[in-house]
């Protein structure tokens, strides 16, 4: 049986997603989350609200933008006791969020995405807070606290967001200041003894200065065990704040803003699963040594830890004339991590592998973009601007092996240490304008120029210093120690054509070809000097997308579509094979579609969901340095075949007060974690169940209750494989929270 077959048969699989999507239709199943900034419905009125995003980096109504983009409210962002990406992720389209550890989320758009570590690398995916590009994804996993949305944009998106958002961006907005005087106080306690208190404390501090801060502490005792320490795992403490100063000065204003997190959290408890193809002999072992425990109990003989703080600075200073408009954005962020992970969570020698892997990363960016924009009442809406951005990483990685037979000679252990210290810089410059013609047609033309820079000095140390024979794995036996240094540059334009026509009065149909790109990388843990001064080829992504914005039935239903073909050319792909890392260029296509729908049954009740299809594939094995990989035919990472997302929202006047309610589905097929696509790196398909109720009282305070997974699925957000063996972190089980809160 092939491993393509793995997922059953394509033509049933389609027949049915076709299904699903066709009853999501017919019953107003729907997606787009209604944001916060938007121009309410009359009271009592059976419509949807209209959705404001900035997605061009101006404000649009969502049915207005030819782009596949779906966005979080805070309202909802509450309702699904959002505290990061993790948690919304999952609830757009086409879009998948896994995570090694604390310094290392791993986002896939499309098909799209990366597991690369190395300090001399980009993501695929760009993430930013208030329009500041996050460059390292160890600074991207967001804690939301005080967050006003939260946009996904699908596609590339390479004119205004620049190299690292080939596959998408991930936009995340906090609230700004306000003359208004606000507070408010929110107290939570949870499963496995989760306590957590927020504050937001805004006002005005002089005639035309407000300021605004909001805070967030969190600790629980972690889901899962280490039973041979009694040591608690996925758990830990957290803490964040932030403030933000906004000043008025006639057409001028200017925001400063600092923003800091501290993390202290456990381990993770790793589990074996194996398949049909595991040898015997180690099935035997893990079922003997494993008797008795459950997917979230490990047997870990080390001390785990995840480690992280991340602060940052920005200023932005905005002038607006009568034909156009000035942004300044001045950032600079500060990011360091470290972590320790057993990577079997097994003991040995009686499993004959044990591999301690430890890291610890420094990395800090300084950005600066000035862009112009044209007034609101123009007829021609453009953009316009030039981009720096710098980044200095230094990254150390250690492996403690050990082995024994039948996996491998115990000399084929060791210890091994990879330093790199890397340099990126980019510059850019980019435009892009929506031109109206002929009454009902809108033409989008867009273009970036990119350079990028890249610096790094790669060095891998044998610990053993040779006495213990060859180099240990990851680095031999095949490799030996080096210290080396290089440097290249890469520079691609980017560009985005769209053609929108709007027949009839809130219905859009759009067609786009947009190209994206990511810089060449160094890849980190190579096995030889002359691997670790061969960069990969830069990434280059053709979208064609074509889809429909329609909002009908007198604003109670919205409906919008969307259907793309994504050309790979280079797709840097990452592969752990045993304990080496193989990092290679490939080809690949990926075809889909994506609807989302809103449906307004009263004027309290909406209900909503989302459906995806993907056919993502190789058309090419993979080449580099250290050899060819046999990829053709293969299906891309973190790709699953249909997705979909179902949800029920609704608000009632009840006594002094206002209760709502909202219940979530969200549902992922199978999909392989990594592009070998082995049988012990198959997800199998999951379906997770959420639901939130709140009474808020017209003098402000409010009791909300929470719960998560409830129908206590097991399924596992990463796979490391090793000798036919499926080393996952299962996610978090059922759980349950309350939280009181006080708005004055």
């Amino acid at each position: 049986m092939t491993s393509i077959n793995m997922r059953g048969s394509s033509w049933r699989r389609r027949l049915a997603g076709v299904s699903t999507a066709a009853l999501a239709v017919t019953a107003g199943f729907a997606a787009p989350a209604v944001a916060q900034q938007t121009e309410q419905a009359q009271p009592g009125s059976v419509t949807l609200d209209e959705i404001i995003i900035t997605a061009q980096r101006r404000e649009q109504g969502l049915q207005e933008v030819p782009i596949a983009v779906t966005a979080f409210s805070q309202e909802m962002l509450e309702r699904t006791a959002a505290t990061g990406l993790q948690d919304v992720a999952g609830k757009a389209p086409g879009v998948t969020m896994t995570q090694f550890n604390v310094g290392e989320p791993q986002i896939f758009v499309r098909g799209v995405g990366t597991t690369s570590d190395s300090a001399a690398s980009d993501p695929s995916i760009g993430v930013s807070i208030d329009e500041v590009s996050i460059g390292r994804a160890g600074a991207s996993a967001l804690a939301f606290m005080d967050v006003q949305r939260v946009e996904i944009l699908r596609g590339p998106q390479g004119t205004l967001y620049g190299r690292n958002a080939s596959g998408g961006a991930l936009n995340v907005y906090t609230n700004r200041p306000d003359f208004a005087p606000f507070g408010q106080l929110t107290a939570r306690y949870g499963s496995f003894n989760e306590m957590g208190l927020e504050g937001v404390f805004n006002g005005e501090i002089a005639e035309d200065t407000a300021g605004r801060i909001a805070f967030r502490f969190s600790t629980n005792d972690g889901y899962a065990e280490n039973v041979l320490t009694g040591a608690d795992l996925h758990g830990g403490t957290s803490f964040g704040l932030r403030g933000q100063v906004l000043r008025e000065a006639g057409n001028w204003s200017f925001l400063a803003g600092f923003d800091g997190s501290m993390e202290e959290m456990d381990g993770q408890a790793r589990i074996p699963v194996t398949v049909a193809t595991t040898p015997a002999p180690f099935v035997a072992v893990i079922n003997n040594l494993r008797a008795g425990l459950d997917i979230r109990e490990t047997l870990n003989p080390d001390a785990t830890y995840q480690n992280r703080t991340n602060w940052g600075i920005t200023g932005r200073a905005e002038w607006q004339g009568d034909n156009f408009g000035f942004v300044s954005l001045t950032s600079y962020r500060d990011n360091d991590y470290d972590w320790r992970d057993n990577l079997g969570g097994l003991t040995y020698p009686a499993f004959p592998l044990r591999v301690d892997n430890r890291a610890e990363e420094q990395a800090d960016q300084f950005s600066q973009e000035f862009r112009f924009v044209s007034a609101a009442d123009s007829n021609i809406n453009w953009v316009a601007g030039v981009y720096l951005f710098r980044e200095n990483v230094v990254r150390t990685e250690r492996f403690i092996v050990e082995t024994a037979l039948p996996i491998a000679p115990p000399i084929f252990g060791g210890d091994t240490t990879f330093f790199q210290d890397a340099t990126n810089t980019s510059y850019a410059v980019f435009g892009q304008a929506a031109i109206p013609f002929a009454s009902i047609w809108e033409l989008t033309l867009g273009a970036r120029w990119t350079h990028d820079e890249r610096e790094v000095h790669q060095v891998a140390i044998d610990n053993d210093l040779g006495l213990n024979g060859p180099p240990g794995i990851p680095l031999g036996p095949t490799g030996s120690p080096y210290d080396v240094s290089a440097s290249t540059t890469f520079e691609e334009p980017t560009w985005r054509v769209a053609l929108s026509v709007e027949p009839l009065p809130d219905v859009r149909f759009y067609a786009s070809y947009d190209r994206g790109y990511k810089a060449g990388a160094y890849i980190s843990a190579a096995q030889t000097g002359a691997q670790a001064v061969q960069p990969l080829s830069s990434e280059l992504l053709d979208n064609y997308e074509i889809g429909a914005k329609t909002t009908v039935f007198d604003g109670r239903l919205r409906f919008n579509a969307a259907a793309f073909r994504l050309d790979y050319t280079d797709l840097q792909v990452n592969e752990l094979a045993g304990l080496n890392l193989v990092a290679s260029n490939a080809q690949a296509e990926v075809e889909g579609f994506e609807i989302e729908t809103a449906l307004a049954v009263t004027s309290a009740i909406t209900i909503g969901g989302s459906y995806t299809s993907l056919d993502a594939q190789f058309t090419s094995d993979a080449i580099s340095a250290g050899g060819t990989l046999p990829y053709e035919g293969n299906i891309l990472p973190r790709s699953p075949e249909s997705q979909y997302t179902l949800y029920a929202d609704g608000e009632w006047r009840v006594g002094q007060g206002t209760l709502a309610t909202r219940i979530d589905y969200q549902w992922t097929d199978d999909y392989f974690f990594d592009p070998s696509n082995n049988p012990e790196v198959l997800i199998p398909s999951y379906g997770l169940l959420s639901a939130f109720a709140s009474w808020e009282t017209d003098n402000g305070f409010k009791v909300s209750v929470y719960g998560k997974n409830l129908t206590d699925e097991e399924y596992r957000n990463h796979v490391i494989k090793n000798v036919g063996v499926g080393f996952s972190v299962f996610g978090p089980p059922r759980s349950f929270g309350i939280a009181l809160s006080r708005t004055f």
